[in-house]
């Protein structure tokens, strides 16, 4: 795959058998930014998502699983996983502050791919599949690496309140590019609704998600963008998920993720 010109001028850290930028030429002076350049693996991490909400009292427990994930042996290379916070809960005394229609909007898109004609919480796709079985354990994630021929490269680069995104995919054939910027290690003390007066713990909350985004004629996907965090969102404990999948049927093709903290402008 072709290497990103726009990220020339920073020094680079290359990560997962990628190889490096161009070198800079003799004397030209390094700024003082990085970039994290990554390729994905014929055996990328299985795509984790759940569909939860502050205001459900049947959540927290499904919270606590997707925290549970890395403890288990399951880190972000092996399963990456993403908390959609639903906004259609908010009506029942507490609105959930992670809560965005466009996440109640893909559930409910990715139900309908599935057949179904209701949505719930919480709710668990494993690759773009419906999995009411999480609260048995983590055992059928560590068996599930399934091959992929989709091959991703992601780009990461510090910016202005956020990170510069560059994804490039040769073959992503019909496949369909998705982004999220992710934020662990967040809190919420309840004070109303169904939840209320429980501290409330999460992990891979999406802060923004872009997408999606279709390839060309020849199959190649390119995109660049530019995420931005926030209110009050840590670097240190960011990142941003790229994946790929089938717009018929949802399955996901090709997943990776970089954290935001080895871009961060030192």
């Amino acid at each position: 795959m072709n290497h990103f010109p726009l990220y020339r001028a920073c020094s680079l850290i290359a990560i997962a058998g990628a190889s490096a930028l161009p070198a800079l030429a003799s004397g030209e002076a390094v700024p003082a930014c990085r970039s994290v350049l990554l390729h994905s693996s014929p055996h990328p991490p299985v795509l984790v998502e759940l569909y939860t909400s502050e205001g459900c009292s049947s959540c927290p427990p499904a919270d606590r699983w997707l925290g549970g994930l890395q403890a288990s042996g399951l880190p972000r290379k092996a399963v990456l996983p993403l908390a959609f916070h639903v906004d259609y809960w908010d009506y029942i005394g507490w609105q959930d502050r992670f809560a965005s229609a466009a996440y109640s909007q893909r559930q409910r898109a990715r139900a309908a791919l599935g057949g179904a004609a209701f949505v719930y919480t919480p709710q668990l796709l494993v690759d773009g599949r419906d999995n009411r079985n999480w609260h048995q354990g983590y055992a059928a994630l560590h068996a599930a690496r399934p091959a992929r021929t989709a091959l991703m490269q992601l780009q990461l680069q510090a910016a202005a309140g956020g990170v510069a995104v560059e994804v490039d995919v040769q073959q992503a054939g019909k496949g369909q590019l998705y982004l999220a910027l992710y934020e662990d290690k967040l809190d919420s003390q309840v004070k109303a609704g169904e939840n209320s007066g429980l501290l409330l713990q999460h992990h891979a909350v999406v802060r923004q998600l872009l997408g999606p985004f279709n390839p060309a004629a020849d199959g190649h996907l390119h995109r660049s963008v530019q995420l931005a965090f926030a209110p009050g969102q840590k670097p240190q404990y960011s990142g941003v998920a790229a994946w790929l999948e089938d717009g018929a049927d949802g399955q996901v093709l090709q997943a990776l993720s970089a954290d935001c903290n080895v871009v961060a402008t030192h």
